[in-house]
């Protein structure tokens, strides 16, 4: 079952850093938002690291390219499978709603920084363990 958590920071890189935390240690993060807000800029900026148009369009030609294999034409039929990957990708936007990611940023203040995260399952105890020594709280 997917989990949505939303993490607080004091810092305006410490949802980045604790990002790449989670994904060193290979959790199952599906998605991701950063939203940080630096002292001097008016407004937070909102990062979303995922990848997930780049895995449909991977997909996309992979399989594109096993189709057109029998009809020896391997190169289009990589290049129409990218074309309905990102297509496919775009239209469905799999991941975090834009309403979470909207709650994340109500969240943040000048200086500090949002995490929101959608994993598979609940994070483990070494990953919060993580998270709350990176500074991480509830907000």
């Amino acid at each position: 079952m997917a989990v949505v958590t939303t993490w607080w920071f004091p810092a305006p890189d410490g949802a980045e850093n604790a990002l790449e935390l989670l994904h060193d240690r290979h959790h199952a993060v599906q998605d991701a938002a950063v939203v940080s807000w630096l002292p001097d800029h008016a407004l937070p900026e909102v990062r979303r690291p995922g990848r997930v148009v780049g895995d449909a369009v991977l997909a996309g030609a992979f399989w594109g390219l096993v189709a057109g294999l029998p009809l020896l034409a391997p190169v289009l039929g990589a290049v129409v499978g990218s074309v309905v990957g990102l297509l496919a990708a775009c239209l469905t936007r799999p991941g975090l709603s834009d309403d979470a990611v909207r709650a994340g940023r109500r969240h943040v203040t000048r200086g500090s920084s949002v995490l929101v995260l959608l994993t598979r399952d609940a994070l483990d105890e070494p990953a919060l363990d993580r998270l709350t020594a990176a500074g991480a709280r509830f907000p």
